[in-house]
């Protein structure tokens, strides 16, 4: 029989059950730098001991894309905040990368998940001339090539648009007090010799969406965002810092997986500088508190992934309260649900406290090693989920079997790691397999080759793969490089044969 929780914290662990960022002020001082490790047994212990230290503190250059060329997105949005509408011009430029030949390009055009959100006006090329002979795939706009795109040949393309931005919650239209916009351009998804097109479908199971099914390329931004009245008002959250340019704000990310953005005018805005990265909150009045204890914890985060894993590339974190239940991240960016800002009652045995740390790993595993997120979602969540233990054997070791209990063990996670979100039943027995158990898988993992090994490993593939697309084949063929202990046992209990 489960131990009883209180109705507090079962209100605040429903919010994690769908979860898949003024003036500055001053860092908190962070704990002494030691990592405390532990064993994992069936059941947590009463105590978890600290073991050995991992290795030295990541001072490598993170790898750049090698002989390849990044697309180009270079967008200009006009934005009607308060009637929900915008007008875009998108100049896309796309290098064929593979060693094929490619005859049809595809566009992957996230708002039309959403009915009546996206007007195609025009799509053209450098000359103005109009291109009519696409089709649609539901949200795939395909485009014949003649003559075909071959190895190491650019196409350019420019869209004229309008999106109608939905009343929903989410991170794409109007929800409350805020306007959100991820996944609102069309662009061009990884192609991958001899295969084709990486594109998935949505996996939408009693209304809801499991999972994540888009998968993308490293690609350079330049945005410009206008506003067409009210400017003033207006309080901008974005994947990196902008600057005021010829009546836009501008807006530069290099090796980016997206661009997203979240206006209000309302936010409360918040920051702290640490280690040359800011990191800022955008949140709702009342939540300043909460807000700036956010920050903390990414602040904390940051510092130490950017340890163990590799240095954090980008000057800008922001945390975004969202007004609905789920979080999700994007690079430089991450969602969280009001609910679990609210909630935060200054301890560790909070949400806020687990989540704060998981959204800003995936800057890690999604922004900088990316991965198929449907048919591999394990190589970001599994990765992401183990992160909040890791700190909370840095920063809270006193609450492991707390962490142990209330975040794995309560809900008796049953499934294949290496699912993909296309598991059968939804969302819940999707988070059991690849969350739940992809932190019981790393712990097992990480006992049984040693901490030496798997810190050296894991540091080495995130530095290995970064910028680029990574499989779970090149997870196991760097871990062979540092440990020849046998795992298959520890494969056969955790992954689909």
């Amino acid at each position: 029989m489960k131990p009883q929780l209180s109705k507090v914290l079962i209100i605040v662990l429903i919010f994690l059950l769908l979860a898949a960022c003024s003036p500055k002020l001053e860092a908190q001082p962070l704990p002494e730098p030691s990592i405390h490790l532990g064993t994992l047994t069936s059941q947590p212990t009463e105590a978890i001991l600290p073991t050995a230290t991992p290795g030295s503190t990541v001072t490598e250059v993170v790898n750049e894309i090698p002989e390849t060329k990044r697309n180009l997105y270079e967008i200009k949005l006009t934005l009607d905040f308060y009637n929900q509408y915008a007008t875009v011009n998108e100049k896309i430029s796309y290098t064929n990368n593979s060693i094929d030949t490619i005859d049809q390009l595809m566009v992957i055009v996230p708002p039309k998940y959403y009915q009546n959100s996206f007007r195609l006006e025009k799509i053209s090329n450098p000359d103005g001339q109009a291109i009519t002979n696409y089709t649609w795939d539901g949200a795939r706009l395909l485009i014949p090539l003649a003559p075909a795109l071959e190895p190491n040949t650019e196409i350019v393309l420019n869209f004229d648009y309008v999106l109608v931005l939905p009343e929903r919650e989410g991170t794409f239209g109007k929800v409350g007090r805020q306007i959100n916009l991820a996944n609102w351009y069309p662009f061009i998804p990884p192609y991958q010799s001899g295969q084709g097109w990486i594109a998935h479908d949505l996996h939408v199971v009693n209304s809801f969406m499991v999972g994540e099914h888009l998968v993308y390329d490293s690609s350079d931004f330049h945005v410009w965002l206008k506003f067409t009245d009210r400017k003033e008002n207006m309080k901008v959250a974005a994947t990196v810092p902008g600057e005021e340019r010829e009546g836009y704000l501008y807006y530069e990310a290099d090796k980016a997986r997206t661009f997203v953005f979240s206006v209000s005018d309302v936010y409360i805005i918040q920051e702290l500088e640490q280690n040359d990265i800011t990191v800022r909150s955008y949140v709702f009045p009342g939540q300043e508190a909460n807000g700036l204890k956010a920050i903390e914890i990414a602040a904390q985060a940051i510092d130490f992934f950017s340890e163990i894993y590799a240095p954090y590339t980008r000057d800008l974190f922001s945390i975004v309260e969202a007004e609905f239940v789920h979080n999700m991240e994007y690079d430089g960016m991450t969602f969280i649900s009001n609910g679990i800002i609210q909630f935060y009652d200054g301890t560790p045995k909070t949400n806020l406290a687990m989540i704060a740390p998981h959204e800003t790993s995936h800057q890690w595993f999604f922004a900088l090693v990316g991965n198929d997120a449907a048919m591999e979602p394990w190589l970001d969540e599994a990765l992401a989920t183990y992160s909040e233990l890791l700190f909370y054997e840095r920063y809270y070791p006193d609450f492991l079997d707390w962490w142990w209990f209330s975040r794995v063990f309560y809900y008796e996670p049953n499934g294949y790691v290496n699912s993909s979100i296309y598991f059968p039943g939804g969302h819940n027995p999707y988070r059991d397999a690849v969350y739940l158990r992809g932190a019981l898988f790393m712990q097992k993992l990480r006992e049984t080759i040693g901490d030496d090994a798997f810190f050296s490993f894991i540091r080495d593939y995130t530095q290995k793969y970064a910028y680029h697309i990574a499989t779970a084949d090149d997870f196991f063929e760097t871990l062979s490089t540092h440990s020849n202990v046998d795992v298959s046992p520890i494969l056969a209990e955790y992954f689909i044969p």
